[in-house]
């Protein structure tokens, strides 16, 4: 469940993920590239990016090969 309010909306997993399938999608950076560029380009913690990260695997939006990350194509 995601809570809709109580809740930073630059800090959501839904937005931060929304701004990491974007970075993949221009740049297609490794995930070391994705944990340290989006948190300290979205000024979140690393944690925050993992989260994010894990929301965007368990929908089945993203693949991860051990060392990319790829987005899933619907």
């Amino acid at each position: 469940m995601i809570p809709r309010s109580g809740c930073d909306p630059e800090i959501n997993v839904v937005s931060i993920g929304a701004k990491i399938l974007k970075k993949v999608a221009d740049e297609n950076p490794p995930l070391d590239a994705i944990l340290t560029d989006c948190s300290s380009e979205l000024k979140v913690s690393i944690d925050h990016i993992i989260l994010s990260l894990d929301w965007l695997f368990s929908i089945k939006a993203i693949e991860f090969n051990g060392v990319e990350v790829f987005i899933n194509e619907a």
